[in-house]
């Protein structure tokens, strides 16, 4: 009897496959604030890798779709990927491999990282960093003069989603992400992007 309740239980979670603790935190206070009565049914269960390696990303991503999860959703920051070429190859072909089990797994670009979707809440821009580098720490500063990356600025109050406007903010957010051209393997050097809007337009279908 235990297998089928931990398979219900599982069909009722969704796994989000993150590569930093920003991104972990950045999830947990999103879900507190946004749709609060529809996720509230829904665990949001943040996998965090000891290795931030594409093929351990991916192969993580596959062992929770067998596992059964709702829905698997890969965050990438693609810095990591694009500072070593063997990195970027390999996403190429694993990402875009005909494996059944990948049309379970949702794959979010932050390019370069996941301050440039914070960016995004204040402005529109598809501007390349090479990360998250003195331009871009300067740019974000703008809007956030404090920021930085610990847990007190992201959780206390007021927390990370509320630094960024709440509601208001985030709909400015997805409106500037949609109104730019789509993350392109072959324009990621030139261009930046964030897709996290994918995982707001994912929580509105349930």
């Amino acid at each position: 009897m235990s297998r089928p309740t931990k398979q219900l239980k599982l069909n009722n979670t969704i796994a989000v496959i993150v590569d930093g603790r920003t991104e972990q935190w950045y999830i947990e206070c999103a879900k507190k604030h946004y749709r609060e009565e529809t996720l509230r049914a829904i665990s949001i269960a943040p996998k965090l890798p000891q290795k931030k390696k594409i093929d351990e990303l991916v192969s993580l991503a596959k062992e929770k779709v067998l596992e059964g999860y709702k829905k698997v959703v890969l965050i990438v920051d693609f810095d990591e990927v694009l500072s070593n070429n063997n990195e970027f190859e390999r996403f190429k072909i694993l990402v875009n491999a005909p494996d059944i089990w990948m049309k379970d797994v949702m794959v979010i670009v932050n390019n370069p990282c996941l301050e440039y979707w914070y960016l995004l809440h204040f402005e529109k821009t598809n501007r390349f960093y090479l990360g998250f580098n003195n331009e871009m720490k300067k740019a974000l500063q703008k809007h956030l003069p404090n920021y930085d990356k610990g847990n007190k600025y992201y959780c206390d109050n007021p927390d990370i989603y509320t630094r960024l406007g709440g509601n208001e903010g985030l709909s400015t957010a997805r409106n500037n992400a949609n109104s730019l051209p789509p993350f392109d393997i072959h324009t990621c050097k030139e261009k930046g992007c964030s897709e996290m809007s994918k995982i707001f337009d994912y929580f509105d279908t349930l």
